[in-house]
């Protein structure tokens, strides 16, 4: 009794210990970020008092940086009242300013940024102690890969090739810091690699065999551009959404069919994919959803501006929503394709499925 109360007592301490480090970091590193307008080449004002009229805002703010820190400048801001492309500032805001200080150019918001990923690693840290530590560190490293993956993009690389390169990196260290240094991380590895090659493989023969995809409403796409350029990029975008929704399943499979061969050593493959099925038919509704769901998000503000200027429904999804739509597709079939393929490698790899 007395060496349980010591180890409810230590776990008590050791969350204390966290909580008060992650706050204490927190409340420095937004601070820092709350008051670097000395950073910035750009004029930065912070609004002292502001004077309403109507869709109008006078407003009076304090030069935080450059060769006239401290001024205090007088500005116009006029807004629309939906506030679709424009901003209604309040006392406090930050606001970049022009190089005559005359204008407003737009809102600094950096710190509130900083302050919802502080809030989340906080939360993954103080909830899930090492865990929760490695998914930040795996955030982190997979930022930076993505940033470094858009310079190259920039400097003339092909946005395919990039995508690929960087799926399996993202692929790597989500799963090592998930599954850790094990067989399971080979596996798991595998199996999303082999689902989303075979997607992608799926996808270009698709794309290649259409003749017109319309991709002048293909968001985002750089101009001018050739129908390469445009596959690759399609192409691109659909490896890089299906991939988590395949690495989520690969990793549920694989832990379930490891822990089903350890118990059953004899088991075959048909026998595996049978005592799955049940877990599989759980993840796959709720995954292929999901990928519903994100992609949908994505196409609500069209649906709502088309269908407010009399453009019909099914105007938007031949045109506007044809591409989320494929992509949700791509993903559903690539969950789907993952489930068969973890099975097999699971089986593979651990000598379960050596048996006919």
């Amino acid at each position: 009794m007395k060496i349980t109360e010591k180890y409810l007592e230590k776990g008590k301490r050791n969350i204390i210990i966290r909580i008060t480090a992650v706050i204490i970091c927190s409340v420095i590193i937004f601070l820092m970020v709350y008051n670097n307008s000395s950073s910035y080449s750009s004029n930065i004002g912070k609004i002292q008092d502001i004077s309403d009229s109507g869709t109008t805002q006078s407003i009076t703010a304090k030069v935080q940086n450059g060769k006239n820190k401290g001024k205090i400048v007088h500005v116009t801001n006029k807004y629309d009242s939906s506030l679709v492309y424009d901003d209604k500032y309040s006392k406090g805001d930050f606001v970049f300013l022009s190089n005559s200080n005359d204008e407003i150019t737009g809102a600094k918001r950096d710190y509130i940024v900083v302050g919802a990923i502080l809030l989340l690693f906080g939360l993954l840290i103080i909830f899930g102690g090492k865990q929760g530590s490695f998914t930040c560190l795996c955030l982190i490293i997979n930022v930076a890969v993505f940033a470094v993956l858009m310079n190259l993009y920039l400097a003339g690389w092909d946005i395919l090739g990039l995508s690929i390169g960087a799926s399996i990196i993202f692929t790597f260290f989500v799963l090592l810091f998930i599954c850790g240094f094990k067989r399971n991380l080979v596996i798991a590895f595998t199996a999303t690699l082999v689902s989303t090659c075979i997607v992608g493989i799926l996808a270009l023969i698709l794309i290649w065999a259409s003749k017109d995809l319309g991709y002048e409403f293909l968001d985002f796409l750089p101009e001018p551009y050739t129908i390469v350029q445009a596959n690759h990029f399609f192409l691109a975008q659909i490896i890089i959404g299906c991939l988590g929704a395949i690495m989520d399943v690969a990793v549920t499979i694989t832990a379930c069919s490891t822990e089903i061969i350890k118990k059953t050593p004899t088991i075959n493959v048909k026998q595996l994919v049978s005592s799955v099925r049940e877990v599989a038919d759980d993840i796959t509704g709720t995954m292929i959803n999901v990928v519903f769901f994100t992609n949908v998000a994505a196409i609500i503000p069209i649906f709502m501006v088309s269908m407010c200027n009399d453009i019909n429904f099914s105007t938007v999804i031949r045109y506007d929503a044809y591409f989320d739509i494929a992509r949700f597709l791509t993903g559903a079939i690539g969950i789907l394709i993952a489930i068969p393929i973890s099975v097999f490698a699971a089986s593979l790899f651990l000598n379960g499925g050596k048996r006919k």
